[in-house]
């Protein structure tokens, strides 16, 4: 059978982007051409200075915020409003410094979302340069983009498995059949020659917690003996 191991990582789904704009010198406000949860372009004008210039969303998506109200006047670097992008969602994960090698920017993994109890197929989009360090450990933070059917919320919770070992049509046994001797080598018990059972020293390779590779000692089709669970 195939045995395949994984790489686990927790996050939250987070928009594909967001920009929050600023007046870029004093204003007042003249009108709101948009309102709080409309759907924005780019270059589409959110709102009109008393100037008679427009200001534009300069990110395509939902304007989430409205920091202002009309005949409010605005200083220079206040805030207006914020966009975010809700069509592209990414999980946010954090890599710790022993798996991060392991990973690369367009590499496929699956995401599983909890609350919609529900499977996607994803890709890294990005792995960050530098690392935050808690304690003696460093953890990069990673992005991975996730399609959008219209049911991924902001902030719900996901689990991201990427690959990490794969051994197809391997000769397998269940790890309770494999047994340790006074040195911690593993052997499991088969017959010999005639009826006789006689331990088999074994080569192990890769394990999924419920059956190991079996790489050197048996064949496929050999019966084994293991005690009997109580």
């Amino acid at each position: 059978q195939d045995v395949i191991t994984y790489y686990s990582f927790s996050g939250n789904i987070e928009p594909g982007d967001t920009k929050v704009v600023t007046a870029t010198a004093p204003l007042k406000v003249r009108s709101l051409l948009k309102a709080q949860g409309d759907a924005v372009q780019e270059e589409e004008d959110v709102l009109r200075p008393r100037s008679g210039s427009r200001i534009e969303a300069g990110l395509a998506g939902t304007l989430t915020d409205v920091y202002v109200e009309e005949e409010e006047t605005v200083p220079a670097g206040g805030e207006l409003f914020r966009v975010a992008d809700y069509d592209h969602p990414l999980v946010a994960i954090r890599v710790d410094e022993y798996d991060v090698g392991a990973l690369q920017v367009g590499m496929e993994v699956t995401v599983y979302v909890h609350a919609l109890d529900q499977t996607l197929f994803g890709k890294i989009t990005d792995i960050g340069r530098e690392a935050a360090v808690e304690g003696s450990i460093a953890y990069y933070d990673a992005k991975v983009s996730v399609p959008q059917d219209g049911t991924l919320r902001m902030g719900m919770s996901a689990e991201v498995t990427a690959v990490k070992d794969r051994a197809l049509l391997a000769t397998t046994l269940p790890i309770k059949a494999i047994q340790f001797d006074e040195n911690n080598l593993p052997f499991v018990l088969c017959y010999g020659r005639g009826e006789e059972i006689v331990p088999q020293a074994l080569t192990l390779g890769i394990s999924n917690g419920s059956v190991v590779q079996v790489l050197d000692g048996i064949k496929t089709g050999e019966t084994v003996f293991y005690p009997q669970e109580e």
